[in-house]
């Protein structure tokens, strides 16, 4: 048995939705510059040019990456030998949010889906516990900009699709995202599930892009052709052209039913704001 403190829980939510509004993971940062290298059309060189600069006047000026500062989302994973003392743990994440958004003066973008009133705190957050083996707590959040989780999508094939008939829904739906995902973009696939299961699980590729556990060697295989496919449509940076139209694709293969074939993608922007801490 090991007690943890839910204040202990707010303190690192908070400290994390800070940290990545301001300072984009250095693997993300990596796979940008290796883009502007790469690419070959003016435009889109600029752009990733213009992107990195960014980055590092957000770093140094203490800025949010994006005037979009995101829809909070956390994922717990807590293994069943942890136990809470302090105020209840959705409060706690809840609080750590809240702060985070007030202290860093970010955008607050949660609203009523009718009247549009803007709810003032950027709460409540998206949250997902998981309960796993062991005494500790692995704390996952994103900020989730609104214009690619517009993009984010679900289709559900027919049992018989082929594998190029899959690669090929999944290359159409970022096509079909365009410029309106401000690519390059950050791709997580959930191919299998259902209609409840495989957004989460696209959710939780798209936070592990660049993390451990690594992919089997089917998810990697498959991860590896559509990270081609897609940047060989040429949609290119911001849509306008070129070599680099995704930055990294993550894939997770879940058991279906028979009689269907889901293909879930979580789309996010080159501003993949997400941080995991481990208790």
């Amino acid at each position: 048995m090991r007690l943890i403190s839910t204040e202990i829980i707010c303190a690192e939510v908070r400290d994390l939705f800070l940290m990545t509004a301001f300072i984009l993971p250095e693997k993300i940062r990596r796979r940008l510059a290796s883009a502007a290298m790469t690419e070959t059309t003016e435009p889109g060189q600029m752009i990733l040019e213009r992107l990195l600069e960014n980055c590092e006047l957000a770093t140094s000026n203490f800025t949010p990456l994006c005037q979009d500062t995101g829809l909070a989302q956390v994922v717990l994973e807590i293994g069943q030998q942890v136990f809470f003392e302090g105020p209840p743990l959705i409060q706690a994440i809840e609080t750590g949010v809240r702060q985070a958004y007030q202290v860093g003066f970010l955008r607050k973008s949660t609203c009523h889906p009718l009247t549009r009133q803007n709810l003032g705190d950027n709460c409540p957050p998206i949250i997902e516990t998981i309960i796993t083996s062991g005494d500790k707590v692995l704390i996952k959040t994103m900020a989730k900009g609104g214009g690619c989780d517009n993009k984010s999508r679900q289709i559900i094939l027919k049992p018989t699709a082929t594998m190029a008939e899959v690669r090929q829904s999944v290359v159409d739906l970022v096509i079909q995202a365009g410029s309106d995902a401000c690519p390059p973009i950050c791709l997580g696939l959930c191919l299998g599930g259902n209609f409840d299961s495989g957004p989460r699980l696209a959710k939780r590729a798209l936070m592990d892009l660049f993390e451990d556990p690594p992919m089997t060697d089917e998810e990697s295989d498959i991860a590896e052709a559509l990270f081609e496919d897609i940047n060989a449509t040429g949609l290119g940076p911001m849509g306008l052209g070129g070599l680099n139209t995704v930055l990294g694709v993550r894939v997770k293969i879940a058991p279906c039913h028979i009689a269907s074939l889901p293909v879930t993608l979580n789309i996010n922007c080159h501003s993949l704001r997400t941080g995991q801490v481990l208790l």
